[in-house]
């Protein structure tokens, strides 16, 4: 197990990471508000046809940016959710859980999750929240750099004990899940 220090050092660097991206998307949403509020505070001022079609046009992008908000603080509550330490398990369920964590995120920035199933393999130990903290810190600087409309993919690696994240500029990383044979994990 990771002592508790280092493990509250893994998910402050996982929430730095989220941060950036995360700050601009709130920011923009912010502004679109603003904006359009504004724009309706003019309506007001003229006359009732502008302000129907001023109103009109406003209430669809006030919806969409409070929903954009909306998946924004659910992406925070998916990753807070994470338990400090996973279970010891499978790297299946582990990649799955980390996947679905992140997923709020992508959505919000409108980046596709795409994830290949992996074949469950035993893993416990500190190199199970090391695999889980590294793969989570790489799904967030993949999904931040990320354009609208692109895909980050998580698929089996190669390598036995490996999960590969593809990002949309066609980078690839592998990042290993499982203590390597022989070595003392406890």
């Amino acid at each position: 197990m990771l002592p508790d220090d280092a493990v509250s050092s893994a998910r402050m660097r996982s929430l730095a990471r989220l941060a950036r991206p995360t700050a601009h998307e709130v920011r923009g949403a912010l502004s679109a508000l603003q904006i359009h509020l504004e724009l309706l505070a003019g309506a007001l001022r003229s006359d009732e046809t502008a302000l129907r079609q001023r109103g009109a046009r406003s209430l669809g992008v006030l919806k969409d940016e409070c929903a954009r908000l909306q998946r924004l603080t659910e992406a925070f509550l998916a990753l807070a959710a994470l338990p400090d330490e996973p279970a010891d398990g499978d790297t299946a369920t582990l990649v799955a859980g980390v996947v679905d964590a992140v997923r709020p995120l992508a959505t919000t920035r409108r980046v596709r999750m795409e994830a290949t199933p992996l074949a469950p393999k035993p893993c416990a130990g500190s190199a199970l929240e090391a695999g889980r903290q590294r793969l989570l810190d790489i799904l967030i600087e993949a999904i931040a750099v990320a354009l609208p409309g692109a895909a980050v993919h998580v698929e089996p690696a190669p390598v036995g004990g490996q999960v590969r994240v593809r990002g949309t500029d066609g980078t690839c990383v592998d990042v290993p899940l499982v203590a390597q044979e022989g070595r003392d994990d406890a």
